[in-house]
């Protein structure tokens, strides 16, 4: 296979609808028929032509309207703090957007969501899928200096597939068996058994190649002296207020156009907003729906409302009775009403979702869901013998558009039913780290966390959080949900050597996942991003991923 193309009609993203997304994922995977061109080869190949198709979906804010100008500084601000800059130990967005400004993978989207050439400049399989080999860039250099190279990329597969076991492993100890050097701008690597989606796991945040040199000498506190290729290098990062970045002057891809980046962390939407209005920050995230139309009216912004690949959710301890009777789950269920949420508080910017798949994701299986039926939710509490209930709910505030209000709403749902709900709230790293702990240090029972797999596919929307071998605090299952059924789906899915296999395979899991509720299954919210006018080519990808790049660049 060759390396990936550019092109496709450029679409701004106020284009970009649910609807219209879903028809381009269906036309690009009606031509994935594995069981019709014969070898894994040209599954494979078909598997990414198939995504290609997807182009024009994100990119806001275009360069082309105007002469670029150099210099100056860019600033945003965020929901939350970033978890982590050490690529492989991210687990959140806010990690992620600032992670993708400071490395490079070896392939990665476009602001088309099209996958590209980075610090591969092209790739081949062999005819049985089971060996990749990837031609690398030359004279690239890492921040501190050394140089990338074949043995940068071993010792990448070496870090994610051994010992250390990163947080982000499981994208690739499935199916990945190692790496070996070639040259040095050639390295192969040897897979377990054929996996289609190969590169656009390697197009994760989590396959930014680190430096060799940076991880031996920080080990762990890496995430506190990231060093990567990309366009922007690390200066400082004061926790719970700012991240600092500056332009790399030797990057590959160009000089960067901007001189300096600031993500500053605001927690409160409205504080964001009158940032934004007030000129103190360029960018912002996480719009409250209702500020909205106000700031579209006003000739200075830019305001972009983009369905994304998340699903928001109230995870469940089943380690904590009476929660591990699924009468009780699905009770909890019964007694949302998401389409009053969607249409009052969201003002129609989300979706309801009836399980833990977001619409968007590649595999989504439309399924019936859980009813608003309060009378149906008593009936299941009273059969499992709690018709009254105390419960703890726990919530982030600002990492979500609009997550706090959220958990009021269901809040004020469950007290309908008779469930007690507690609501309690804590800055998002103690809030990551609280919900993650091991079910013997842990008493946490209802907590609010979204899920945007950034590979834009069903598989890792679900293996992380529900699969038995990902169980906290190692993995992501933070609710202890076990199901062998569900491991045995997951699994299938995962290894499918075929797109009917892996799609059956998915619904499965997906039907499971609705029957057994290790969730109350909430919404999938879209990305409301705003920027005054003067600023161009920031990136907004449907994986709610916002960050910029060397092209972006600042008015004067």
């Amino acid at each position: 296979m060759g390396r990936g193309k550019k092109g496709g009609r450029e679409m701004k993203a106020r284009d970009l609808t649910r609807v219209g997304f879903r028809q381009i994922l269906r036309a690009a995977w009606s031509v994935t028929r594995p069981e019709r061109r014969g070898t894994m080869r040209r599954m494979v190949a078909l598997w990414v032509v198939g995504v290609l198709a997807m182009g024009g979906l994100a990119g806001i804010w275009s360069v082309e309207a105007q002469t670029p100008v150099a210099g100056g500084t860019l600033s945003f601000a965020a929901g939350a703090d970033p978890d982590s800059l050490d690529p492989q130990n991210t687990q959140s967005n806010p990690g992620e957007q600032v992670n993708r400004m400071m490395y490079d993978n070896l392939v990665r989207f476009s602001t088309k969501m099209q996958l590209e050439p980075a610090l591969a400049e092209s790739w081949t399989s062999s005819k049985d899928g089971l060996t990749w080999t990837f031609k690398l860039r030359k004279g690239v250099r890492f921040h501190d200096g050394t140089a990338f190279d074949a043995k940068a990329v071993k010792y990448f597969f070496d870090r994610v597939l051994g010992d250390e076991k990163p947080f982000k492993a499981s994208l690739y100890t499935p199916f990945v068996q190692g790496a070996q050097v070639v040259d040095d701008s050639t390295v192969r690597v040897t897979l377990k058994q054929p996996f289609a989606a190969f590169l656009f796991r390697l197009a994760h945040s989590a396959g930014g190649i680190v430096s060799p040199a940076a991880h031996q000498k920080w080990g762990k506190d890496l995430t506190l002296h990231p060093v990567g290729t990309g366009p922007f290098k690390f200066v400082e990062w004061v926790k719970g207020d700012r991240v600092v970045l500056e332009r790399n002057d030797g990057y590959w891809g160009g000089r960067p156009l901007l001189d300096r980046v600031t993500v500053k962390t605001v927690k409160e939407d409205s504080a964001r907003v009158l940032m934004l209005e007030s000129g103190d920050t360029d960018l912002i995230l996480n719009i409250p729906p209702e500020d909205i139309p106000r700031l579209r009216k006003d000739a200075r912004f830019a305001v972009e409302s983009i369905a994304t690949a998340r699903a928001l959710y109230i995870m469940i301890n089943l380690k904590k009775k009476p929660f591990d009777d699924v009468r009780v789950r699905q009770a909890l269920n019964h007694a949302i009403n998401r389409e009053a949420i969607v249409k009052s508080l969201f003002q129609n910017n989300a979706e309801a979702i009836s399980g833990i798949v977001a619409p968007l994701q590649n595999g989504y299986a439309k399924l019936p869901g859980y009813a608003y039926d309060p009378k149906k939710a008593k009936e299941l509490l009273a059969q499992a013998g709690v018709p009254a209930l105390k419960v703890k709910l726990w919530s982030p505030k600002g990492r979500y558009v609009k997550d706090f209000e959220l958990a009021q709403a269901v809040q004020q749902d469950l007290s309908a039913i008779g469930v007690d709900a507690a609501l309690s709230t804590m800055e998002w790293g103690a809030y990551l780290s609280a919900t993650k702990t091991g079910p013997e240090q842990t008493d946490r029972e209802l907590f609010l966390l979204g899920w945007s797999p950034s590979t834009g596919e069903a598989q890792w929307g679900t293996f992380p959080l529900l699969h038995s071998s990902q169980l906290a605090p190692k993995g992501d299952n933070r609710g202890f949900f076990v199901s062998k059924a569900l491991d045995d789906a997951l699994d299938k899915a995962t290894t499918a050597t075929s797109d009917q296999t892996r799609l059956g395979a998915l619904r499965e899991v997906q039907q499971i996942v609705i029957k057994e509720a290790p969730a109350i299954f909430l919404i999938s919210p879209n990305m409301i991003v705003g920027a005054t006018k003067k600023v161009h080519g920031v990136v907004n990808l449907p994986l709610e991923l916002t960050y910029l790049t060397e092209k972006s660049w600042k008015e004067k």
